[in-house]
């Protein structure tokens, strides 16, 4: 008995294949209005049955190509819309170049049981009306492509503007099947038998020549955007090698050499004054070492605060800072401060209108130490104030870090695709090329001078004693273009007593005390955020990598 029942119950499955499916497709009506200009109006009708599963709609996709012998036809769809049960139905329409997806259904709900789902649309370039003898409209009603069986299936295709059929014809089956498991009736052919996933439903009806305009047919299968650039590169790939490794980087090397190595202009001569812009006025020094680098630098702001002390601005000081814990133990702190000397005159450009904002945004005075905190904020602004400066001034196109970046990506993809000649300049470019301007090359070469000067100091005391005021505003320069250390140790020599009326030291000489002060705002002036805190000391649930969550669809 077990055997036999087993027996009836695989049999069943022969006999009624389609209750073997949890889903189906009750029916799936199509009706086609075709127009006399060509376009073909088509409603498909299906009548979808989920049963007892859970589903946020269905698929439907449609190819946009058909082959006509050695010939491709392209169609157009447009008008696209689709009810559930006589509602307008959410759905999500993707096209490729063969073929438009369809997702119907609203991923925030879900359905069961049996929905009738309408989609619409009009068809452009399908008609077969390329023949000498006649014109078709050969449709394929279901698509051959469903994974659910189609328990009936039905294709009406009419015109109107009264022009009858010649004839009609329909197949069923798999794709290239000869099969006609259907039947004719007027204008409409039906499926006979039920049609199982992978079959379909195809009509052909056919009419007098001449009866729509002649179709569109191409040689060759329309290429993507992407196909049009890059088959032509992939077809001469070994011409496109050669012109970029050997032609492009050889002129790329030569152009370099000639146009914007700084040797073109000979060696460097020792400049003794401040380098000055077209207009004969002082170039900042901050301006001066981003020029040089070609980005601003922590030493740069620090020139900046040195240079507005020098200015009158502002005034550096040093003071004992003493505590409880301190005096127990027989010792001080030194604290830096930066007191307000006098306030803006409109004589500061806007880099430095933000930094003595930033220092003075809570009073007359500010304790370097505090600096450290949001400082690289400030830092961010002052950065986009000064190329944005030496932009409008003719030295720079760009923030070199633009440059340097699509020069440095170019390289890597030069690398990727084996062009190693060229990747290899590139890399050297990105370093070189920095975006400076022929007049940013000259003023570079001028300050190229100055480094002699500060670099040299001990060659002409003689001038320098003379001319001390220059000398003693050279001291900012010295910082921003990192001769600091060797321009005071001659500074000394030159003046052992100096005492600036814009520094005042706790104890000791001007020389003994700069170096802390310099150094003390050069460690607590950020200039990038600080990175993120520990979840070892300071974690939290939800916080840090990783989380999110994830469910079912």
């Amino acid at each position: 008995m077990k055997k036999l029942f087993f027996f009836l119950f695989f049999l069943s499955f022969f006999i009624n294949p389609s209750s073997a499916f949890a889903e189906k497709i009750r029916s799936f009506e199509v009706q086609i209005a075709a127009h006399k200009n060509g376009l073909m109006d088509i409603t498909e009708t299906i009548n979808y049955d989920f049963e007892n599963l859970d589903r946020h709609g269905i698929y439907r996709f449609i190819p946009l190509y058909s082959k006509v012998g050695d010939l491709y036809r392209v169609v157009k769809i447009e008008n696209l819309k689709i009810e559930r049960d006589n509602n307008p139905e959410n759905f999500e329409k993707t096209q490729s170049k063969d073929k438009i997806d369809i997702k119907i259904g609203n991923k925030n709900k879900t359905i069961t049981g049996t929905h009738i789902y309408k989609i619409s649309y009009t068809v452009e370039n399908g008609i077969g009306s390329n023949f000498l003898d006649h014109d078709e409209i050969y449709w394929n009603a279901t698509g051959n492509n469903w994974e659910v069986p189609i328990e009936a299936a039905k294709i009406t295709i009419a015109t109107d503007f009264g022009v009858e059929q010649k004839d009609y014809i329909c197949f069923t089956g798999i794709t290239g099947s000869k099969e006609k498991d259907c039947e004719v009736s007027g204008y409409s052919a039906s499926n006979l038998g039920i049609l199982s996933p992978g079959e379909g439903l195809t009509a052909v009806a056919v009419y007098p020549p001449n009866t729509f305009p002649k179709s569109i047919l191409l040689r060759s299968f329309p290429k993507t955007f992407a196909e049009t650039i890059f088959d032509p590169i992939l077809k001469n790939y070994y011409l496109i090698f050669i012109f970029l490794n050997f032609i492009l980087a050889s002129y790329l090397f030569v152009w370099y050499q000639k146009n914007k190595n700084k040797k073109r202009f000979g060696k460097p001569v020792v400049n003794f004054d401040f380098p000055e812009d077209l207009n004969k006025e002082r170039i900042p020094p901050a301006l001066a070492g981003t020029i040089d680098t070609a980005k601003l630098e922590r030493d740069d702001v620090v020139a900046t605060i040195f240079d507005l002390a020098i200015r009158k601005y502002i005034k550096l000081e040093e003071i004992n800072k003493s505590s409880k814990v301190l005096r127990v133990i027989n010792t001080s702190h030194r604290e830096q401060v930066i007191t307000k000397f006098k306030e803006d005159d409109g004589k500061l450009n806007a880099y430095e209108k933000k930094l003595f904002n930033r220092l003075f945004e809570a009073g007359k005075s500010v304790e370097v130490d505090t600096l450290k905190k949001d400082f690289y904020k400030t830092f961010e602004e002052m950065e986009k104030d000064v190329f944005k400066l030496l932009v409008e001034k003719g030295y720079y196109l760009k923030n070199p870090k633009i440059q340097r970046s699509l020069l440095l990506f170019t390289g890597l993809f030069s690398l990727f695709t084996l062009n190693i000649f060229l990747a290899g300049i590139l890399f050297f470019l990105s370093v070189k090329l920095i975006g400076r301007t022929a007049v940013g090359d000259e003023i570079d070469f001028k300050i190229d001078g100055l480094k002699l000067f500060l670099k040299s100091m001990d060659r002409n005391y003689k001038w320098q004693a003379e001319k001390f005021y220059i000398v003693e505003q050279m001291i900012p320069y010295a910082i921003a273009l990192g001769y600091i250390d060797k321009f005071m140790e001659s500074l000394k020599i030159l003046k052992p007593d100096y005492n600036p009326s814009w520094y005042a030291g706790y104890s000791g000489s001007f020389y003994t005390n700069y170096a802390g002060f310099y150094s003390n705002i050069g460690n607590n002036i950020a200039t990038s955020a600080p990175s993120s805190s520990s979840g070892f000391s300071g974690g939290s649930s939800g916080s840090g990598s990783g989380g999110g969550g994830g469910g079912s669809w």
